[in-house]
């Protein structure tokens, strides 16, 4: 855009709490198909990141700008910071939670030529669930019946009986500037302007098209997630409505319309458990009484339906019949209670110093629990940590760990009496949490592949999922921990709960920080292997269901192992003291004697931490391992023949040949090449990596664990802080120590 011309519209996009979405939607802003048009993000000193990622998209398209305030303010005073930077012939509001979809901007621009320049268009909506579930506008016949021609509010009151929101309509500037309008603070401010503007323009138009997807989120908006006296607010925001109405006597015939409708919009507040807490419905309601009683118009009577019982309710301060009415209404609504396992509804007093750990569905002792684990021997040692293995896999368990067998009669009691559960995978569905226990997702890995909600839209990779049963074991989780903040938005939107995101790194890459090289060296010794040596992790992705898999001869046929390449060739490629580690989710049986000892099986190492270390280079393809492997700032090559692989079959977050954490190699040949001629290790490889790790690496410092143990098993909120990239050490490289 020309500097100084004006552009068509300027959209407002305030921002709060919303990072988990607020990438979908700028993306369906920026993507439509009409571009005659500035973004307005207001950053309302979001700590969550959202600032970040608004500066993300200014830096990669000129029509984003970006207003950072000094202080959080509410959506209100928010969306006034926008809207003093607007310079658009009409403006538009959009929550950084909801998206547009294809094709509306054009078809505004459309109608407001066709209209004439309208004060205002209104537009539809449809409101989105977090399973998928899209269900339309209930009074969307409204504009095919009602919306032709323009008009004003008094000519066509139904388009006052829609949701009172702010970002269903566009508005023309110069209206707006003209009379001042402006957002109240404190919450349900779109209640005052939604009548204010109605009321006053002059010419209002309608655009019978769905625009907005508005979410709907499984724990609440914003607004919505916030229960306590700030609901109180409503009151204070209807009040204005009511002195705007009053105080112009052209007005007057909407006294009873807005008087109908506050009332039915408190006692909808009011109606909602997550806003209003039990101890303080009698207050709400008695002040509700109140602000009926201020605004009851002359003469007014209720109707006789359930709605105006309701409503003569709160105008005669009856919160006994109210209260007895809603909870008739409970008690039919209530089903059967699901049946639960005896065993598992426990009793008995907790043990506050008891902890429970679990790692990959009870098969191992490893990743970010046993980190955990390990330093809580350290920082907490009256935390007894108990771990629950399976039957068949206790050679897992190091001599010395206390444990019980999945379920056991020990593993019952365990769960019974521990206060803590530490696990990287959600426990079984028969678990009944009890009041007092905590639980900690440790994740483990960074999400490449799709997760969560977000499988719906892969029926393959999804077919099994059951997304009520996966919201009631996430329901469970307190605190959930991420590596990063591209991490932090997916899980925020892919598991939509009420834990609390601890941004403080993998617990399990502590080691890959604080390792010496006589530590590498002691690994790599155990393994066989000295300074001279190139030694290759060779970690390829499980591929569930690949029918054939290309494999050297001499091994045997993985199946879904992902194997892909000779290994005889890749230990050649690397030197004449190159060696390959291999790691695949299946132990090969054996290797063949031409390999003569240059390719190990590792796939049962207990210790992948370990294997990284004594790794020089890393070759991978969609392997969540990269993103660990990254903090080392060494050499990673993918191998990425298949691009499109799991693309396809299940979806990924993003490309990885287009933010590659080093070189990209499209066929075995090219992968070889690369190690023979040393590409692997060039200038041009090692600042993909050094973006790779800034993204993914973040939170990664060697203190995770740490973090961790004193912010959940010792309840400290000061916890040490991560150390910027510039002061983190990681482990050297033995091979390119020795060879300088």
């Amino acid at each position: 855009m020309a500097l100084g011309t004006v552009p068509r519209f300027s959209i407002v996009v305030p921002c709060h709490g919303s990072r988990a979405w607020l990438r979908p939607c700028l993306d369906s802003v920026l993507g439509q198909s009409f571009t005659d048009f500035e973004v307005i993000g207001v950053d309302d000193a979001d700590r969550d990141s959202s600032g970040r990622i608004l500066e993300e998209y200014a830096a990669a398209d000129p029509r984003v700008q970006v207003v950072h305030l000094d202080e959080n303010l509410g959506l209100g005073p928010t969306r006034n910071a926008g809207l003093k930077e607007c310079r658009g012939e009409y403006v538009l509001f959009l929550d950084a939670d909801d998206v547009w979809q294809p094709g509306s901007l054009e078809a505004i621009a459309a109608r407001i030529d066709s209209a004439g320049r309208p004060d205002i268009v209104l537009f539809d909506y449809e409101r989105i669930f977090w399973d998928g579930r899209v269900v339309r506008n209930q009074r969307h016949d409204a504009f095919a019946r009602e919306g032709a021609g323009v008009f004003t509010a008094a000519e066509r009151p139904i388009f006052l009986t829609f949701l009172e929101v702010v970002w269903n309509k566009a508005y023309r500037r110069e209206f707006l500037t003209r009379h001042g309008f402006a957002f109240t603070a404190g919450f349900y401010e779109d209640a005052p302007w939604t009548y204010s503007t109605m009321l006053t323009a002059e010419r209002i138009a309608t655009l019978d098209k769905v625009v907005v997807h508005y979410r709907q989120h499984r724990t609440g908006g914003n607004i919505h997630a916030t229960s306590g006296r700030r609901q109180w607010d409503i009151f204070d925001q209807y009040d204005r409505v009511h002195a705007f109405i009053q105080s112009d006597p052209e007005l007057a015939g909407w006294r009873r319309f807005a008087f109908d409708r506050s009332l039915d919009h408190i006692l909808a507040v009011l109606a909602k458990p997550e806003r209003i807490d039990t101890d303080d419905r009698a207050d709400f309601f008695h002040a509700a009484h109140a602000f009926a009683k201020r605004w009851k118009p002359e003469g007014y009577s209720t109707d006789r339906t359930a709605r105006g019982f309701k409503r003569w309710l709160l105008i005669h301060d009856d919160y006994a019949t109210y209260s007895t009415l809603k909870l008739s209404a409970r008690v039919l609504r209530a089903s059967t209670p699901p049946k639960a396992v005896g065993k598992l509804l426990r009793r008995g007093k907790l043990d506050p110093n008891l902890a429970v750990y679990a790692a990959y569905w009870f098969k191992q002792y490893a990743c970010n629990p046993r980190a955990i684990f390990e330093k809580a021997a350290e920082l907490a040692p009256q935390v007894r940590g108990v771990w629950v293995i399976d039957n068949d896999q206790l050679s897992a368990v190091p001599e010395g760990v206390e444990y019980v067998v999945a379920d056991s009669p020990a593993y019952e009691k365990l769960l019974g009496k521990a206060t803590y559960f530490i696990s990287n995978m959600n426990w079984p569905k028969s678990l009944v949490k009890r009041e007092g226990q905590i639980h900690l997702q440790t994740q483990h890995g960074t999400p490449l592949k799709t997760m969560g909600t977000d499988l719906r839209h892969f029926p393959r990779a999804g077919q099994d999922l059951d997304l009520d049963e996966l919201m009631r074991q996430v329901d469970r989780w307190d605190y959930n921990l991420s590596s990063n903040r591209y991490s932090s938005e997916i899980w925020e939107r892919t598991y939509p709960a009420r834990f609390e995101e601890l941004e403080y790194g993998y617990p399990r890459n502590d080691r890959l920080l604080t390792a010496s090289i006589d530590d590498v060296r002691a690994i790599r010794a155990a393994l066989g292997f000295d300074d001279s040596h190139l030694v290759i992790l060779y970690a390829p992705t499980f591929r569930d269901g690949v029918d054939s898999v290309r494999l050297p001869t001499g091994l045997m046929d993985l199946g879904g192992s992902g194997i892909q390449l000779d290994l005889d060739r890749l230990a050649s490629a690397a030197g004449e003291h190159g060696r390959v580690l291999v790691r695949t989710h299946y132990s090969l049986s054996k290797a063949p004697e031409s390999h003569s000892g240059r390719v190990i099986d590792v796939s049962r190492h207990p210790r992948v931490e370990d294997l990284m270390l004594a790794a020089d280079v890393l070759i991978t393809d969609y392997s969540s391992i990269a993103f660990d492997y990254a903090n080392l700032d060494r050499p990673i090559m993918l191998h990425v023949e298949d691009q499109g692989f799991y693309s396809g079959r299940r979806g990924t977050y993003f490309d990885v040949t287009d933010f590659p954490p080093g070189v990209v190699a499209r066929s075995a040949e090219e992968l070889f090449a690369a190690l023979r001629n040393g590409t692997f290790a060039s200038p041009e490889a090692a600042k993909h990596r050094q973006l790779y790790r800034e993204r993914f690496c973040e939170f990664d410092d060697g203190q995770a664990a740490e973090r961790v143990v004193r912010r959940v098993l010792l309840g400290e909120t000061d916890v040490p802080a991560v150390l910027p990239p510039a002061d983190r050490s990681p482990a050297p490289s033995a091979y390119f120590v020795h060879n300088g």
